[in-house]
């Protein structure tokens, strides 16, 4: 038994409209969520990793160029440590010639005078 505490025909109709539409309303809720579940979430997760892989792939491949830039860098300077150390030998040798000539004699001799 289907009573309403309305008397008003057009009230009762309109009751039972909206009873309708929400449970028109209850079912499309279902149906939304389990589509979702089924669906777009799947698809969702899918693209996310699509997206992953695509961006780890793309930092790979930055990451080899980056190497191989780093790599010729270090290769290329063979000739600069031989020509630095030409020039420290070159120094060296210039030291040496003006210690063993008498530029540094003078030198040492007025400091040992003065400690006499």
């Amino acid at each position: 038994m289907n009573t309403t505490p309305f008397q008003d025909p057009r009230a009762t109709d309109l009751l039972s409209r909206v009873s309708e539409d929400v449970s028109l309303l209850r079912q499309d809720i279902g149906q939304l969520l389990s589509h979702t579940a089924r669906h777009t979430l799947p698809s969702g997760a899918r693209e996310l990793a699509d997206s992953a892989r695509s961006r780890l792939a793309s930092g790979k491949v930055y990451t080899a160029e980056q190497l191989r830039a780093l790599r010729s860098q270090i290769n290329q300077p063979t000739t600069a440590w031989v020509g630095g150390a030409l020039v420290v030998g070159l120094i060296a040798a210039g030291i040496y010639l003006f210690c063993k000539d008498d530029g540094c004699v003078g030198c040492c001799e007025g400091e040992e005078e003065e400690e006499s």
